[in-house]
């Protein structure tokens, strides 16, 4: 697989919007339109107000494709007490929430997925500023921005209470030397993908955008040239 820096744009399929009937299928149709990372959001009923699915999809996901990226937000209170099983699940990267609840902390949460050989991000709800995010700046390979409420799909960019957000997250990066990746997740079409890469993106979360029309590739290709 291509290596992905932070200078890289990505188009980041997300799970959520698939038809689960189907679920090997669906993986198999991102991955074949050219998909390198899959986005799976994981909801708890609690932190947000939505039920997704938990570590065991997350490997049924694994085991339908062996090599693509598995890119795992959890939108969960204590991700630390459910980390191990995310991690056995076949978990890439895993994003946590500066706002939920731990048994530990969010540092002890980023050091331990660290400590397992894979990636680690930071995610911030729309309402959260970044200065939430600096204490753990140093920490992470990815900085996702909520651009709409989470918990559930289909929802409008929020453009004015998130682009300066991502861009205040975007200079102190570059001011501080530092190297994670900018991801968008919410509202992401090819209108919408372009200013969210204005302001500092390079990982862009699709769900409906992507598996929303029937042919995937075409979709694929039209959201990867609104970033290019």
């Amino acid at each position: 697989m291509p290596t992905v820096t932070h200078e890289t744009p990505l188009i980041l399929p997300s799970l959520l919007a698939a038809d689960w009937s189907k679920v090997g299928s669906e993986v198999a149709r991102a991955e074949e339109a050219g998909a390198q990372w899959l986005h799976l959001d994981v909801m708890d009923g609690a932190f947000v107000d939505n039920i997704s699915f938990g570590p065991q999809m997350v490997g049924v996901v694994r085991k339908a494709s062996p090599t693509m990226f598995l890119d795992v937000h959890l939108m969960i209170h204590r991700p630390d007490h459910y980390l191990e099983r995310f991690l056995k699940a076949g978990s890439d990267n895993i994003t946590i929430h500066v706002e939920a609840r731990y048994d530990t902390s969010v540092a002890d949460t980023l050091k331990r997925i660290r400590a397992a050989g894979k990636q680690c991000g930071l995610a911030l709800h729309p309402d959260t500023p970044f200065d939430a995010a600096i204490p753990y700046a140093h920490m992470i390979d990815l900085l996702l921005i909520m651009t709409v409420v989470p918990g559930f799909g289909g929802q409008p960019f929020m453009e004015k209470e998130t682009m300066p957000k991502l861009e205040a997250a975007r200079d102190y990066r570059d001011a501080h030397g530092l190297k994670y990746h900018l991801e968008v997740d919410g509202g992401i079409y090819a209108s919408t993908a372009p200013i969210a890469k204005r302001h500092g993106a390079n990982l862009f979360v699709c769900g409906t955008s992507f598996f929303g029309p029937s042919d995937a590739r075409t979709a694929m290709t039209d959201l990867t040239a609104s970033v290019a």
